[in-house]
């Protein structure tokens, strides 16, 4: 496959100021600056932000405001995980909005949705948001994968400060957590959708029994309550516990798919199909999210088939800029899959993931089989891609 990359933001504040739970001093201020836009150089596409992860999300506005005008001069983007996705998402929203106005800089909302019961039905308004700031003139694109799960580490559910001064400071915590620990555990886990919908999908061996299994079902074997299940989670594993949180509607998750300047996108990993290798079952996104978008839109006509080409290959490339590729075109570059647009799907289950779709039939990368009859070409196929101008502009 093709390979581009962005800089994470919380790769320069730890490389610049370790993990800290501060503002950075003016030096360093000029020194996270000067690192971004050597990267951005070397041809990163832009910035990634994180800001439920620490040390990212120890960051305040002033900051990314700053760091956005950098992108800005670069043409680059500004791709952000943002501060909330539940009970704070209009802020959240806000802040974005507000970063953007100051700097200029093109910023792309990663995986959109409302996380919650609460925020469940408010698509609409979240959209309508979106709509106004692009006639506002502000420049917003987002993604999304077509899934009412999401998925990351157990450690979200952890407040920030708990993480100030890394792992083994957050480890130190959970071993005698205090009850303001234990309660905002609790209340987070509540914002998304409670102890029953927080499921354990990889302990890195540590505890293999209980992947597949809720919060709820092992706090009820373990005779603790939910937030003591979490601690005693992430202190028995060293705090590297994967869940996925069953905190999305159907109905929100459908609509946002439907709008035309939303791209498609996996937010997964590029893990292999070998059981051997693959141990766990991760967030099904990782093996189907684009022929399970492609299912969904055939099974609830929620657009043309063009439409929904054009949101998979299209739009990410504009989203990218780039030049080269995303549609086909004589001269362009010929990365290509060929799918039955009546039978593509996917098979991916929470509890069974690790399964390839149905109803792709070729793809070729850079005009060379990687996949031929559904079968792969073999060989590695593909490169590393550069943003298409190195300097500023």
């Amino acid at each position: 496959a093709n390979y581009g990359q962005l800089v994470g933001h919380g790769t320069l504040r730890g490389a610049v100021m370790g993990f800290v739970d501060r503002d950075p001093e003016p030096e360093e201020m000029e020194r996270l600056k000067d690192l971004l836009e050597r990267e951005l150089r070397a041809g990163a596409f832009g910035m990634s932000l994180g800001l439920i992860y620490p040390p990212s999300a120890f960051c305040k506005r002033e900051e990314l405001v700053e760091l956005a005008k950098v992108l800005k001069k670069y043409d680059a983007l500004l791709t952000v995980h943002m501060r909330n996705e539940g009970p704070r998402i209009f802020q959240a929203v806000d802040e974005m909005l507000d970063i953007t106005r100051r700097s200029g800089v093109h910023l792309q909302i990663s995986h959109l949705k409302l996380m919650g019961r609460p925020q469940w039905g408010r698509s609409r308004e979240l959209l309508d948001k979106l709509a106004a700031a692009r006639r506002e003139g502000l420049n917003v694109t987002c993604d999304q994968y077509p899934y009412t799960a999401t998925s990351t580490s157990m450690t979200a559910l952890v407040p920030k400060w708990a993480h100030d001064g890394g792992r083994a400071a957050l480890l130190e915590r959970l071993r005698d957590p205090s009850r303001q620990l234990k309660a905002e555990i609790a209340a987070e886990m509540e914002d998304r959708g409670g102890a029953d919908r927080v499921m354990i999908a990889g302990t890195h061996g540590c505890r293999p029994e209980w992947e597949g299994r809720t919060v709820a079902e092992l706090a009820e074997e373990l005779k603790l309550s939910p937030a003591d299940t979490v601690v005693h989670a992430l202190d028995c594993c060293g705090g590297r516990v994967a869940c996925i949180y069953f905190s999305i509607d159907e109905g929100d998750m459908l609509n946002i798919m439907k709008d035309m300047d939303i791209a498609v996108g996996s937010d997964g990993y590029g893990l292999s199909f070998d059981r051997s290798i693959t141990i766990t079952d991760p967030h099904p996104r990782s093996f189907g999210t684009f022929p399970r978008f492609l299912r969904l839109v055939r099974e609830h006509q929620l657009m043309p088939l063009e439409d929904a080409v054009y949101k998979l290959t299209g739009l990410p490339a504009d989203i990218l800029g780039l030049r080269d590729r995303g549609t086909l075109a004589e001269g362009r570059i010929a990365d290509i899959t060929v799918f039955d647009a009546e039978r593509v799907r996917d098979t991916s289950e929470f509890t069974d993931s690790v399964r390839k779709p149905e109803g792709i039939c070729h793809v070729l990368v850079g005009g060379e089989f990687a996949l031929r009859q559904g079968r792969s070409a073999g060989g590695r196929k593909g490169a590393v891609i550069r943003r298409e101008s190195g300097g500023p502009v």
